[in-house]
């Protein structure tokens, strides 16, 4: 088979001695593949299974619904993101959140693209922001086709005019025109300005706070985002 360049998004322990491991391909989206051996050794696959890394692998022919690596490669592995705190939770949270977003076995370049995007933002300075986070959601979201207009209500289609709310089906509305959370059009408008705003150069940018675009996420994909927790906790 053709070797894929992908991002290791997550894994989960198979039996005593083997390993599933998820990765994200801009020509398959996610990939679920059995590692023979990863529990047994570490140094069988040398770091390269661990999240964040960028690898070529190569899909080994077979049958069943598991599929296992027939070999590996490093592309580009996480250096600063591996050392510091705030940046080991940020790319956490970014692989969880592009992967649960990610259709399985169908083409997802741009959400492969952004999440290397993504991986090399962490390694700058300053250390990415809560700005740099909620653009990352925003822009999966519009990706993954299910982020609803930030800018008009969905009930009457005008421009969003305050009071206004945010319901997780129907998306932002007129207070008189919908049901959902109470937010106001400022805090709308700048979600809006950060979906629209390339990645590297939201390092700088002022955050309106709050997990709103999160919440969404997890209402779509109908789970909690694991890796939420920690990066809550360190803001």
């Amino acid at each position: 088979m053709e070797p894929l360049t992908a991002v290791v998004v997550g894994h989960a322990d198979l039996g005593e001695n083997d390993r599933i491991v998820r990765f994200l391909t801009a020509e398959r989206g996610r990939l679920d593949l059995v590692a023979r051996g990863a529990r047994a050794s570490r140094k069988r696959y040398g770091g390269l299974l661990e999240l964040g890394t960028r690898v070529r692998v190569i899909p080994a022919r077979g049958r069943g619904a598991l599929v296992r690596i027939d070999s590996i490669e490093l592309v580009k592995a996480p250096d600063r993101a591996r050392s510091d705190l705030d940046r080991i939770a940020l790319l956490a949270y970014g692989c969880e959140v592009v992967a649960r977003l990610a259709g399985e076995d169908m083409p997802e370049p741009r959400l492969t693209r952004l999440l290397v995007v993504f991986l090399e933002l962490l390694e700058l300075d300053p250390v990415a922001g809560p700005a740099s986070r909620i653009a990352l959601e925003a822009k999966a979201l519009t990706f993954a086709g299910v982020l609803p207009s930030l800018t008009h209500c969905a009930g009457c289609r005008e421009p969003l005019e305050d009071p206004v709310v945010f319901g997780w089906e129907s998306g932002a509305a007129h207070a008189a025109c919908g049901a959902g959370v109470p937010t106001t059009t400022a805090h709308l408008a700048a979600l809006e300005v950060l979906r629209r705003t390339p990645l590297f150069e939201t390092l700088e940018l002022p955050s309106p706070g709050g997990w709103l675009l999160s919440d969404l996420v997890q209402h779509h994909t109908r789970r909690e985002l694991k890796s939420r927790g920690l990066l809550a906790s360190l803001v």
